[in-house]
């Protein structure tokens, strides 16, 4: 059985060019790489086992091995240690594995953007995106574009941690900013894909009880519900020209967004949020806005990505 097909028609260009390279450096060395002992490596990392490889691949188990051998010689170090009961990956191996992903999500993605040229956008989209944002993404994002591309299907993963892009094999990350002009990680692609504006919010019980928060230089009188994510830089309030820049303390903190907002309803405090998110409650007058007359910073979501050559169907919609 062949493992090599065509979706490695990027990596055999590289492959060629750093030939050409080690040449010309070398004229009188020999530059050659077996794809399929890569490919074979790759798989006997992502299931630490000669024997699942081995299925997957359609190949013995002593073919698997004898490739993985060939691979070490030419390499001149051990890339795994093996054992009756296990495999795992040496210090020089975890390294190669994650070059080995790089070179084949690159081959991948050629095939998918040959694919992809004159037809709709298809296929599965990995998403990843954090859990204190989950339910916002879905509502403001996933939905309408999963309606307007119905051949596209979407798996969301959602966790505390940025996701490693290329480790995770994600296609792209949703990240939401609170205030911040950009994103920390300078090394992703990033496409903002929303943008409103923070406001203010408490409930009326909350005014009743404690009165209104007017002016910035009130702050330090007021509970404010803490969004842990966002950190404590403070908020910015922007009056024509002037700029007031206030702490928001309090005695409640979560991380997670959607939380804060039902802190606010219950009557724990001031909180921070976007205001699409509390149209349906300023309506009914179950939260009641608070510097209405100031401008605060803007709630951002980028959609992110590793930095490519190619960017299949999929991404661009």
């Amino acid at each position: 059985m062949a493992v090599v097909s065509h979706v490695y028609l990027n990596l055999i260009i590289s492959l060629i060019f750093n030939k050409l390279l080690c040449h010309i450096n070398n004229p009188n060395s020999t530059y050659t790489l077996d794809l399929n002992r890569l490919y074979i490596f790759a798989k006997i990392a992502e299931h630490q086992s000669f024997t699942q490889a081995a299925q997957e691949l359609g190949m013995d188990k002593s073919t698997v091995s004898n490739k993985l051998a060939q691979l070490e010689s030419h390499l001149g170090v051990r890339l795994m240690n093996r054992s009756t009961r296990s495999v795992s990956l040496t210090e020089a191996g975890e390294g190669y594995y994650r070059y080995c992903q790089q070179i084949i999500e690159t081959a991948k993605e050629a095939e998918q953007f040959t694919a992809s040229v004159g037809k709709d956008a298809v296929g599965l989209l990995r998403v990843a995106g954090s859990n204190d944002f989950g339910g916002i993404f879905i509502r403001k994002l996933i939905r309408p574009f999963m309606q307007e591309n119905p051949k596209i299907a979407m798996e969301l993963i959602l966790d505390y941690q940025n996701a490693d892009l290329v480790k995770d094999r994600i296609d792209v990350a949703l990240r939401a900013n609170i205030g911040a002009e950009s994103l920390q990680d300078s090394s992703l692609i990033a496409k903002k894909i929303l943008d409103d504006e923070l406001g203010l919010f408490c409930s009326p019980e909350f005014i009743q009880q404690y009165g209104e928060f007017k002016t910035p230089d009130q702050a330090g009188d007021f509970d404010f519900i803490q969004f842990s994510i966002a950190g404590s830089s403070g908020v910015k309030a922007r009056k024509g020209k002037k700029v007031n820049t206030f702490k928001t303390q309090g005695r409640f903190k979560a991380n997670d967004i959607l939380a804060c907002k039902e802190a606010a309803l219950s009557g724990l405090g001031i909180a921070l949020l976007p205001r699409f998110l509390v149209i349906d409650e300023l309506a009914d007058r179950q939260l009641i806005p608070l510097l209405a007359d100031y401008q605060l910073p803007s709630f951002t979501v980028y959609a992110v990505y590793p930095s490519r050559h190619w960017v299949p169907a999929k991404l661009k919609v």
